[in-house]
């Protein structure tokens, strides 16, 4: 299996992290030069790399590392990864590199104003893992439904999204798919980015459509 790894070092997310990584290749029993034979798309010293625990690996290079045992290895039953742990791993890991762990995911129906609005958004994309943001305008459909340097401002908290389209791009960049939690952000967007009616807009639209009906019927 090769000689011994360095001792996991570093904050605790990230230590679990390599420590998930390492335990499972050890349970595959594949090694470093075996891992690229069948799938050779990342080579040994990326990987090693990977699960070296000097920093928080990107989540492509996450799955690469778990995806790249599993298709190496002979043992039956073949061990296979725990997507959800691994993920939740990450994101942990992720959050802690970037001193974030304190921000709590955040809750669209408790947004009351477009302060409120405007840290949810940047705490949507922290829990997503603050990813690349062309990665986010790719996942979000391209630079026509969210031009880099709005998503720029939006998570840099300078900016709200311009309509519902931008904000629904925004979201589903950044993983958020699920169609009643879009319709929850859709309705905080609307509440306070939308111009309120006083009674008295209301009376003078009312008056207004009165004027016109009798002004017709004349």
């Amino acid at each position: 299996m090769g000689r011994p790894e360095n001792p996991i070092a570093g904050p605790p997310h990230r230590q679990a992290l390599v420590r998930y990584l390492r335990e499972f290749r050890a349970s595959t029993q594949v090694t470093y030069q075996e891992m690229p034979v069948l799938y050779p798309s990342v080579s040994a010293a990326t990987h090693k790399r990977t699960a070296s625990g000097e920093n928080v690996p990107r989540w492509p290079r996450t799955l690469d590392f778990c995806v790249a045992c599993f298709a190496a290895t002979s043992v039956d039953p073949r061990p296979v990864p725990d997507a959800k742990k691994l993920r939740r791993l990450w994101l942990k890991a992720r959050m802690e590199e970037r001193g974030v762990l304190h921000l709590k995911k955040p809750r669209p129906e408790y947004i009351a104003d477009q302060a409120d609005l405007s840290q949810a958004l940047s705490a949507l994309y922290e829990h997503a893992g603050a990813p690349p943001l062309r990665e986010v305008q790719a996942n979000a459909g391209g630079s026509v439904h969210l031009p880099l340097s709005t998503l720029a401002r939006i998570v840099s908290r300078e900016t709200l999204p311009a309509d519902e389209r931008q904000l629904l791009a925004f979201l589903t960049g950044c993983g958020l798919h699920d169609q009643a939690q879009q319709r929850k952000w859709s309705r905080a967007w609307a509440k306070v980015t939308l111009p309120k009616l006083t009674s008295a807009d209301v009376l003078h639209a009312l008056y207004e459509q009165a004027s016109e009906i009798v002004h017709e019927s004349v």
